[in-house]
Parts: structure tokens; sequence; C-alpha cells
């Protein structure tokens, strides 16, 4: 009699799993799906609001903000297993600079809608309060940095991807030397990361980064402006990837 019902249950049992699975990866899935579309309107929306001085607009200087600060939210929301495993694991040199990078971007983050506060009144005529001396460096300042720390958060993220491609180029040769694939790509690695450099100096990005209370030189136009911010971002994804690869190097030795 039990073993009937064992029989008849069974594929009622085979069918709720299976619902309850497909239901779970369906939703992971989508998620995942959300997090990047949040991702990439995030750093979008950054680099529109970074080429201010070329797009003069400041009422959609103001809206774009608000947007990027919601896409902020959204983006922590749907991380919210960052906060969940804090006391759950040892902290080990990875997991320290992946935290410290998380909260100094969360603290700019903040810097950066409060000052965008204290300056509302330059924006929306509704705001009584109006800029302050120290509250555009300091928006400036908050600005410039969370987009560089940003680029250095994508990077941790990418590092094991662009590990992926090192590996896949280090076809070694008897006697255990890379290969020469392998070395024009640490060579390129170098470019990218010097490109980035020369990025913020061409910019003039170090006149907001050092708490200069001045205006740095516009771009001739906004193409110019995107070229030299994504060649920021790809600067700091290298010099993370540098970072990470040097930890692991000491951690194997």
């Amino acid at each position: 009699m039990i073993f009937q019902q064992t029989i008849v249950a069974f594929p009622h049992f085979l069918l709720f799993f299976l619902k309850t699975q497909l239901k779970r990866k369906f939703k992971m899935h989508v998620k995942k799906i959300l997090k990047i579309i949040t991702d990439i309107l995030m750093f979008v929306d950054f680099i529109f609001l970074m080429s201010h001085e070329v797009v003069r607009n400041l009422s959609a200087h103001g809206v774009f903000g608000i947007a990027l600060f919601a896409l902020f939210i959204l983006h922590h929301v749907l991380n919210g297993g960052f906060y969940r495993s804090l006391n759950r694991r040892k902290y080990n040199s990875v997991r320290i600079l992946f935290s410290a990078t998380a909260w100094l971007l969360f603290a700019l983050m903040i810097l950066m809608a409060f000052s965008s506060v204290m300056m509302s009144g330059a924006i929306f005529t509704f705001s009584s309060i109006n800029m302050t001396s120290w509250s555009r460096p300091l928006h400036t300042f908050s600005c410039s940095w969370g987009f560089l720390v940003m680029g250095f958060h994508l990077g941790l993220h990418l590092h094991s991807k662009l590990k992926k491609i090192e590996n896949a180029a280090n076809d070694k040769t008897a006697d255990n030397r890379n290969s020469v694939l392998r070395i024009m790509l640490q060579i390129l690695w170098l470019l990218i990361f010097t490109l980035g450099i020369f990025c913020i100096v061409h910019s003039q990005l170090y006149v907001y980064l050092f708490w200069q209370n001045a205006w740095k030189l516009s771009a001739p136009n906004i193409f110019i402006s995107i070229v030299e911010y994504l060649g920021m971002t790809a600067g700091m994804i290298v010099l993370s990837h540098f970072v990470m690869s040097f930890i692991q190097l000491r951690r194997a030795q």
C-alpha cells in the first residue's frame, strides 16, 4: 500500500521539484540580466554627467544625476548578498580589497549626492539652497574620484576574464618561458594603462582630483569627452588587474 502511494506521488513530487528549480533558475537569470542592465545604465549615465562641461545643460545634469543615484540604490538592492556575507567568511587580502573598494565607492557616491543637494539651487529653481564655496569643489572632487574608483571596481570583477585571456595566451615553451603572445598581451595592458593616465592628464581631471577650486578645460566636443572617460575607465580596469595579479602572486609564493 505504501509502495503504491509512493509510486503515485513520485511523479507529482518530481513535477513540483522541477517547477521549483525552473522558477529559481529563471529568477536568478532575470536578476543577473537586470544587474547587467543596471550597471550599463549607471556607466553610461556617469559618463554623460562627467561630460557636463561639454553638454552645459544644468537641468539635464540634475535629472541625470538623480537617475544615477536611483540606479546606485537599485544596484545595491540587487547585490544585497554583499551585505549578507559581510561576517560569513574569512577576510583575506583579495576580499579586503573588494570590500574596501566597494565601501570607498559607496562613500564617494554619498558625497556626490550630498554636494549635489547643497548645489541644487543652481539647477532646480524650486530649491532655496544655493551653491556654497565648498560644495562645488566637493562635488567635482567626489565625482572625479568616484568615476575612477568605479573603473577600478569594475576591473576587480573583470579580473577573472582578463586572467582567462592571459592563460589562453600562455603557451609555454619547453624551457618554461612565456610565449610571445603573452608578452604582447602584457605590453597591451601597459599601453592601456598609459592611455588611462594620458586621458586624465589631457582632460585635466587632476584639477578636480586634488580639490583645486577651479575649472578644468572642456573637451572640444562630446565625442572627445566620451573617448577620454572610456580611456580612463580602461586604464583603471588594467590597474585593478595588475593589483589583483600581484596579490595572487604573493599568495602563491
